[in-house]
């Protein structure tokens, strides 16, 4: 009879195992897939977030809405950035004098309005390449990260517009309406990238806590 139960609790050993480790490989290339997520991410976030200051700033369009978004993301990025430092340490003593100041400040006129932002494109390399494991992932996780790839595809398109309405502006060809229909695109193109910018964090925000942390 004992032989008869080891046979039995062989073959069920045999037959279970490889759904066992297949199953706990998935989760750990979950987990793997998540950790360097979660640093793409955050550092992704972060640029962008400097990016809608810079522009409601240069719109002069700084309210206590986009301090709400903003805030969270400068105070909670927490790595040393050489290129970003000098921006970081103004921004929090700046955050320390209250709400009221630091939106007066970004909303003041200033000797560089006249100076045109040149936006750049930002990617997420590693999210896109892992689109084919997204299988792995409950259908919740999965529309998160789609979204993301979506609002950083819309981000994009937003600074090729504006990009080359700024080059526009070096067109000697132009004619003075053309050149004024122009200015009024590169104004209302350069308002519309502040909104992609947000749409784009608010989408990893589904995904990220103002840390870094993974919410998923």
């Amino acid at each position: 009879m004992n032989d008869v139960v080891l046979v039995v609790l062989g073959w069920l050993l045999g037959t279970l195992s490889p759904g066992i480790a297949e199953s706990i490989g998935r989760a750990k290339r979950r987990r793997a897939i998540l950790r360097v997520l979660a640093t793409e991410l955050h550092e992704l976030r972060f640029k962008l977030a400097l990016v809608l200051t810079r522009v409601r700033s240069k719109l002069r369009t700084m309210d206590q809405a986009m301090l709400d978004v903003v805030r969270p993301i400068v105070l909670g990025y927490g790595r040393d950035s050489e290129d970003d430092a000098g921006f970081m340490d103004a921004t929090k003593k700046l955050l320390d004098k209250g709400d009221a100041a630091f939106i007066a400040v970004h909303n003041a006129p200033r000797p560089s309005e006249q100076t045109a932002l040149f936006p750049v494109p930002y990617d997420a390399p590693f999210l896109k390449s892992r689109l084919e494991d997204l299988a792995l992932f409950p259908a919740r996780t999965q529309q998160r990260l789609l979204r993301i790839v979506g609002e950083l595809d819309l981000f994009n398109g937003q600074v090729s517009f504006v990009r080359q309405a700024h080059d526009r502006t070096f067109d000697s060809s132009l004619s003075p309406e053309n050149f004024a229909a122009n200015a009024s695109n590169l104004a209302s193109g350069t308002a519309k990238l502040a909104t992609r910018a947000e749409a784009l964090i608010r989408a990893v925000n589904q995904v990220l806590a103002p840390d870094g942390k993974l919410l998923v």
